[in-house]
């Protein structure tokens, strides 16, 4: 005789729940950081990055210190930037096994929602003096590297027991992040010859790191998660200032330029707690970078810029990454791989009778994916083991590479005053900036 498909989930229901009740196995590297590293200011932003090779404004004091050489007076830029970068993470369903169909555990498959962090601030400001000799230049700027804002809530995800008939339930958690990196530097430039000019800069770098993740109880191994029954948690605190040197080199023969940018990334110390574990450091390490663009001015009104940037995204795996993966024992199975950005751009220059012009601008690039991966270093031994790897192996599968569209406008409303507006967007990512430069000295617009 067939045994009714309700008496049967009901005997299931009552083997797993004799199953331990949950497995502290998720970590905080559900929601991996990502961040990327666009060039300051709303003109460069609608030439979707490319400005290694343009370098011609003030936002040159971070872009390529080498292009403040361009400038013949003294000039001031500030930007507003917001931005909205939204992240994926492993939030429900059953990864193995037939679902029950009782309580929470109703999905086959992983349910993945989406953490959306909105941030609007100054995200650039900067003063350039060139010497009355116009064969050296002095600047001094503040930017926004980074600010990120992260949360999310996991109910937990069912997976079969891969030694027994029962299953096995991860720990619902929450997570909670917040980051945040600021610079503050002096850059210089000197035209070494006609064509060539060289710049450097030293920045101080400030460092803010907040995360809390906690993990819960389940009212029954199929219930909802008790978020007023906490069994576990975890932080991440830092408050640090580091220096990074960058150097640039510009090449300009007038129609046609050729710039190359390296940017040291700083490091900083900060501190995690495991529950009642002792404290202890980590260094989070920001990514170098190198930046060879070009830039060709077809005719007065048409310019094409290109860039190439190589963003060293592995520094971040070395303690960041490790130290969030001890709870699983298998930190050599983490990485992050190395990027390489690609930029194309063009700007138009509308202009009639006397007026200023209007100058269109836009710009598509490559953004290399730079999540977390996970492969297995070593074959699972334990069952523990397996469901580590099939949960990391699922959570941590997400990362896509992007393509940005950008674009934008910008007015010169007189010899001293010019507005940038631009936005950049992607499928899991959206800037808006605006920008004003305001020249100081009687020259005009370069």
């Amino acid at each position: 005789m067939q045994m009714p498909r309700s008496w049967l989930a009901a005997m299931i229901a009552g083997a797993v729940a004799l199953c331990p009740a949950v497995v502290s196995a998720q970590t905080s590297l559900q929601v991996p950081l990502q961040f990327d590293f666009l060039n300051p200011g709303a003109k460069s932003l609608a030439l979707g990055g490319a400005f290694a090779g343009v370098a011609d404004d003030a936002t040159a004091s971070f872009a390529n210190p080498a292009g403040l050489t361009l400038l013949g007076t003294p000039e001031l830029s500030a930007e507003l930037r917001s931005s909205r970068t939204t992240s994926l993470f492993l939030q429900r369903g059953r990864l193995s096994g037939p679902v029950i169909n009782q309580g929470t555990d109703t999905i086959q498959g992983p349910v993945f929602g989406e953490s959306t962090g909105v941030h609007t601030g100054l995200g650039y400001f900067s003063l350039v003096y060139p010497h009355a000799s116009h064969r050296w230049v002095i600047a001094g700027y503040r930017h926004e590297l980074a600010h990120i804002d992260q949360q999310f809530f996991s109910d937990g995800v069912f997976q079969k027991d891969p030694t027994e008939f029962t299953s096995r339930r991860d720990a619902p958690q929450e997570g909670i992040r917040s980051l945040s990196i600021s610079g503050y530097g002096v850059s210089g430039a000197y035209q070494v010859r006609r064509h060539v000019a060289v710049g450097g800069g030293l920045a101080v770098y400030t460092f803010a790191l907040d995360s809390l993740f906690r993990r819960f109880d389940v009212d029954g191994f199929l219930g909802a998660p008790k978020r007023d029954v906490e069994f576990g948690r975890s932080t991440q605190r830092g408050r640090r200032a580091g220096l990074a040197p960058t150097i640039g080199v510009l090449l300009d023969r007038g129609a046609a330029r050729l710039g190359i940018v390296y940017r040291r990334g700083a490091s900083f110390d900060y501190t995690t707690v495991d529950g009642s574990d002792p404290a202890r450091t980590a260094v989070f390490r920001v990514p170098h970078t190198l930046a060879i663009g070009a830039s060709v001015r077809v005719r007065p009104s048409l310019l094409i810029a290109g860039e190439m940037t190589r963003i060293n995204y592995s520094r971040l795996v070395q303690d960041f990454v490790t130290d969030q993966a001890r709870a699983t024992g298998r930190q050599a199975s983490f990485s992050v791989d190395d990027g390489t950005e690609w930029h194309v751009s063009a700007q138009y220059a509308l202009r009639w009778r006397q007026h200023p012009p209007i100058r269109l601008r836009a710009g598509v690039w490559y953004d290399p994916d730079h999540s977390v991966h996970f492969a297995p270093a070593v074959q699972p031994v334990t069952a523990t083991d397996k469901l580590f790897d099939e949960r990391l192996s699922t959570a941590l599968s997400t990362g896509r590479s992007q393509a940005h569209v950008a674009g934008g406008v910008g007015f010169t409303v007189s010899r001293q005053l010019e507005l940038n507006a631009a936005v950049d967007v992607a499928p899991r990512n959206h800037v808006f900036s605006t920008s004003l430069i305001v020249h100081l000295g009687q020259g005009g617009l370069p």
